[in-house]
């Protein structure tokens, strides 16, 4: 409980109001946005079976409910390798990673989840963050679904 608790706070003072103090509104959606995420794995047709055959060449990783970081793509064989720049809190343990792409297969990032993968979901790469590597899962959908447009889960300013 410390921990979500902890999270949530994070994910509070992640996002900036108009007058800059931290609004509630961007960290309600770090939280909800990515537990909305998950229950999408169960809409068909929306799970990726298999790799993308192109991704950007950087992407944004998303801890939830935590800080936004760079990463660069590589490939191993079929496999994405997706290499986050930074180091997670001490705290956070990696799990998997959920590739997000919109219906029309443009990139918006991953997402970063601690605990085990989604069940049945295939693994289409690795995340590699310090020193784990975890699996890559991907899901294709509306991200209007789970994103608050004043909040983007994946800045691209992270990679600029």
């Amino acid at each position: 409980m410390r921990q979500f608790l902890s999270g949530s706070l994070l994910a509070v003072l992640a996002c900036s109001g108009s007058d800059g103090r931290p609004s509630a509104a961007c960290g309600l959606a770090a939280l909800a946005g990515p537990t909305a995420l998950l229950a999408q794995f169960e809409v068909p047709e929306q799970t990726l079976a298999s790799p993308p055959r192109t991704l950007p060449e950087r992407l944004v990783v998303r801890q939830v409910a935590g800080q936004a970081y760079p990463a660069i793509v590589g490939r191993a064989d079929s496999l994405w390798i997706i290499g986050v720049q930074g180091q997670l809190p001490t705290n956070v343990k990696a799990g998997f990673g959920v590739l997000v792409q919109d219906r029309s297969g443009k990139t918006a990032g991953v997402m970063l989840y601690e605990g085990t993968p989604v069940e049945a979901a295939p693994e289409i790469g690795r995340v590699s963050v310090g020193n784990a590597t975890v699996p890559l899962l991907g899901i294709q959908l509306d991200i209007a679904r789970i994103e608050d447009p004043r909040c983007p889960l994946f800045p691209d300013s992270v990679i600029q």
